[in-house]
């Protein structure tokens, strides 16, 4: 499929260009894509329109000037402008993709990320402590055939090579403490060490033309916390995260999750070179759908070897605070940074944590009824063991041993056991991601963890009143009937909303027939989805009458749960997502005396 260009004009090339590329999420080759590109005045739009334009679900239309691009080599350079530049990125078996470029911005934008839709994905994850990958050559991003790959240790070496798609896959397990080695005449090599060889990977290698060696290490700083050891420049960009601020007012309520729809999209800004970069020192930026970035982020930030409750626990905050600075965009030309200091974030796609972010597509958390900045941090215990050495960035100590929280922030004390004796090593707020592991290992559920260090277990105060979201809602609901009898089944329609790209699940449609003097409910027939499409979807449950049932009109109180332990039933463990009452809806009526009625016909 050739590459299409809308709307294009001929222009002379500037210094202010942005040079990108449009990728495959997960293999990196090159897509061939249709783009429409229009200018606008941010100024005259509303606030809705740029509320839309944020959330990735902008709809274009022929009031907007049209913008120039050009195409060389795999790349689209498009010429920086006075007004905001708004991008339609389509292509055939793939996600469309809305995103924007400020005016006159500085911050190149490199690289746009698109996912294809579901069932059509190139090559499966890497399973059962497996490596794979693609490899390309940087400037050209063409596939590069032949690369040596050596995956080593002390004991064991293997070998093998990219074919002519540049993929590769060790079909051995990965060794302990392994090196993967990248090499090819002409190209920089590259070292990978410190590899973790509990969970499989998927790799996007980028060689340069060149000489040398660049060396990449995937020791994660988080692993280092309980050994008394901390990378000190990692510490640093950590320090330079601040608190998040309190409304003037704050009104607690109960739990209870609430519709809001996720952004599509995130702008994630890098150095020059692609590394990482601090606040508003980043220089370049890629774009990917949110979930992509939160599948590819959350290894590095929570240890991919952890509990998958731990991991699912910490997609969330993670989601959610990414999510948030889409929508509250604090640099130019990017919305979030990929260092540390923002929230690391690194294009390899470990397994455990691609899964782990799926099983919760989608939900994030809100404070309020607003999207919520959701922070964490390594080890938040409120007490900072003198004999450690580690530098506790809290510096309000005043929960004690075996607690977390700042109040000097907001956040509440919070008792948590499983970090008694431990030092702290963190800000105290919100959520502790050692924390998430030692509940997780305890057999605590992910949706009881996030419960407990955002809500403390609907028990809201301050910043700890944060409560998951829903990215699903329902629309409708109908009966198959108005008028029911003991021991009759009747059937429930849900029209069910979802607002994320992708598939939702699994979920479990649950119904009560409800009035004042009496409450039925059928979990026998509480039935498990999985939601396959974005936008609208039709589902249905039956409801069975018990023989014993009081004569009356009853609301039909529904609801959807997101099976969080996935045993098909509706438990505590679940979170209910949303729930719909529609008012003096059934009625139930006595049997007719079948018998008499036959008898008076005849």
């Amino acid at each position: 499929m050739p590459l299409l260009i809308a709307f294009v004009f001929i222009l002379n090339f500037t210094a202010n260009a942005h040079e990108f590329s449009v990728r495959d999420s997960q293999t990196g080759e090159v897509v061939d894509v249709q783009i429409t590109i229009v200018e606008v005045d941010k100024d005259k739009l509303s606030t809705r329109q740029w509320q839309q334009i944020k959330l990735g679900k902008f709809s274009f239309n022929s009031g907007f000037n049209k913008q120039k691009i050009q195409v060389q080599n795999n790349k689209i350079t498009l010429i920086s402008s006075q007004k905001t530049q708004l991008l339609s990125i389509k292509a055939r078996n793939y996600k469309p993709l809305i995103t924007y470029i400020e005016p006159e911005s500085k911050v190149k934008l490199t690289q746009i990320n698109l996912d294809r839709f579901e069932g059509l994905t190139k090559n499966s994850l890497c399973q059962n402590n497996r490596i794979c990958g693609y490899i390309y050559d940087k400037n050209s991003i063409n596939p590069l055939e032949n690369v040596t790959i050596e995956l080593s240790n002390n004991q064991v070496r293997y070998l093998t090579k990219s074919d002519s798609d540049g993929f590769f896959m060790f079909d051995d397990e990965i060794p302990d403490n392994a090196t993967l080695i990248f090499s090819s005449r002409g190209y920089i090599s590259q070292i990978w060490s410190a590899i973790e060889s509990k969970s499989s990977f998927n790799m996007i290698i980028d060689l340069k033309p060149g000489m040398g060696v660049v060396e990449h290490s995937m020791h994660h700083p988080l692993s280092d916390v309980l050994n008394n050891k901390v990378d000190q420049e990692w510490l640093q960009d950590k320090l330079y995260q601040k608190a998040s601020e309190l409304p003037p007012e704050i009104t607690e309520r109960a739990g209870g999750g609430i519709f809001m729809q996720p952004p599509a999209n995130i702008r994630v800004g890098f150095s020059s070179s692609g590394g990482t970069c601090c606040g508003s020192n980043c220089t370049s930026s890629q774009v990917y759908s949110l979930e992509s970035y939160v599948q590819k982020g959350l290894d590095n930030e929570w240890i991919s070897s952890w509990n998958t409750e731990s991991l699912k626990a910490g997609s969330i905050p993670f989601r959610s605070y990414g999510a948030w600075h889409v929508l509250n965009p604090p640099y130019n030309g990017y919305d979030i940074c990929a260092g540390p200091c923002c929230q690391a974030f690194g294009s390899t796609s470990y397994t455990a944590t691609v899964n782990a972010a799926k099983a919760t597509t989608g939900i994030m958390l809100e404070k309020n009824g607003e999207l919520a900045r959701s922070e964490y941090s390594a080890q938040n215990n409120s007490w900072n063991d003198p004999g450690d050495g580690l530098s506790c960035t809290n510096a309000d100590l005043s929960c004690g041993d075996g607690s977390v929280g700042s109040p000097a922030t907001d956040w509440s004390c919070l008792s948590d056991p499983s970090s008694t004796g431990r030092g702290c090593f963190g800000h105290g707020r919100g959520m502790s991601q050692w924390g998430t592991q030692f509940n997780a290992l305890a057999g605590e559920g992910f949706a009881d963890i996030v419960d407990f260090y955002y809500n403390a277990q609907n028990n809201p105060s301050g910043n700890r009143s944060q409560y998951n979201t829903s990215p699903i809602r329902i629309d409708a609901i109908t009966s198959s009937v108005s008028t029911v009898h003991a021991n009759q089944t009747f059937t429930i329609n849900f029209q069910v909303f979802n607002a994320n790209a992708t598939s939702f699940g699994p979920i479990v449609l649950g119904a009560s027939l409800i009035n004042s003097s009496a409450v039925y409910s059928d979990s026998s027939n509480d039935d498990v989805f999985t939601l396959m499409q974005a936008g609208i979807n039709d589902l249905n449950r039956n409801f069975s009458l018990p023989s014993n049932v009081q004569l009356g009109v009853y609301d039909l109180l529904t609801a959807v749960y997101l099976d969080v332990n996935n045993d098909n039933i509706i438990t505590g463990a679940d979170w209910a997502l949303m729930t719909f009452r529609t008012n003096n809806v059934i009625t139930i009526e006595q049997l007719p005396d079948l018998l008499f009625v036959d008898s008076f016909e005849e």
